[in-house]
């Protein structure tokens, strides 16, 4: 028998997964189990992301409401077709007769959901800005979200989900340094609460031939690898902070302290930085990050930014130096 309540709190996930005979693996089952209102998953290919969204889209439009809408997005048309083909699919096959509208060529479904009430689901390409404009949402996928820009989500989508506290799910495989990054990084932070993220190698899927990812490894070049299996993010180590932009060519890489004062961080990207908020974090030749703090008892660095160490000694005695043979060290 369907289950049936107008009570949204009494609506199990995970309960209407076994009805339907889904059974996540771990991996997607963290996706599953975060209530965060914004969530990041950046995940090797094959791994299942686009399963795990449409089955999130699914548990979105049975819940009991009076009324949802929530969009399926991808970067064209094609790719959010994608998802939105595998919710039709599972929807035809189990829920049939919920089903009130059905528009695959405009990528349109509506259902009675669980509560009697009428939620609907829309197919939307990122490639037709004005298509992205106009009603508040309750949820939105966002397929291969890597392939975005960050204007799509500050001027288009993000509104979308604030009259009604809709959530996000974002899933892409990664794509370097840019929007997604960023989204995915603020989750890693665990600084504002209401982002989660997630990296998961294909191999996180237990369906998947480990010989034949193996294969991939002595086939692909090593980061594409790290990308395209592992679900890492390549090239980002001078990717800048919003906040504080850094680090950043320019930057002097250096920050004199005095006894045993603690630098100030920037509150985003926790790197060293000046009593403007500037990042101090200079960038090496090779892109890497590097900053020296130099104390007068001595000397230590952030994780991340080796350099060589200069002591608070042998500054005063450099200082010296380049004032003349007359003039003494302080």
């Amino acid at each position: 028998m369907t289950p049936t309540t107008t009570d949204p709190a009494r609506f199990s996930k995970s309960a209407l997964f076994r009805r339907l005979g889904y059974e996540p693996h771990p991996g997607q089952l963290l996706v599953h189990r975060s209530r965060a209102p914004r969530r990041v998953l950046a995940c090797g290919s094959r791994f299942g992301k686009s399963t795990a969204a449409a089955y999130e889209a699914i548990a979105a439009m049975l819940e009991p409401r009076e009324r949802s809408i929530g969009w399926i997005i991808g970067p064209t048309h094609d790719l959010a077709d994608r998802v939105f083909r595998i919710v039709v699919e599972i929807v035809q096959k189990h829920f049939k007769h919920r089903v009130r509208t059905l528009s695959e060529r405009d990528q349109r479904i509506v259902l009675t959901n669980f509560g009697g009430g009428v939620s609907e689901a829309r197919g939307k390409s990122a490639d037709r800005p004005a298509t992205l404009l106009g009603e508040g949402l309750e949820w939105m996928i966002v397929d291969e979200a890597a392939q975005f820009h960050r204007e799509a989500w500050d001027q288009h989508l993000s509104q979308r989900l604030v009259d009604r506290n809709g959530w996000a799910l974002m899933v892409s495989t990664p794509r370097g340094p840019g929007w997604f990054y960023r989204m995915f990084r603020r989750g890693q932070r665990k600084i504002d609460s209401a982002y989660e993220s997630w990296s998961m190698p294909s191999t996180a899927n237990p369906h998947l031939d480990a010989a034949a990812i193996e294969a991939e490894r002595a086939r692909l070049p090593p980061e594409i690898f790290r990308q395209e299996y592992e679900g890492a993010f390549i090239n980002v180590a001078s990717e800048p902070c919003e906040v504080c932009n850094g680090p950043k060519h320019g930057a002097l890489g250096v920050i004199f302290l005095q006894g045993e004062t603690e630098p100030s961080r920037c509150p985003e990207c926790e790197g060293v930085v000046d009593k403007t908020g500037e990042s101090v974090v200079g960038l090496s030749p090779d892109g890497s990050p590097r900053l020296t703090i130099i104390r007068e008892f001595g000397t230590d660095w952030p994780l991340g930014c080796p350099e060589v160490l200069i002591s608070f000694e042998t500054r005063k005695k450099d200082e010296a130096a380049q004032l003349g043979p007359s003039t003494k060290p302080i």
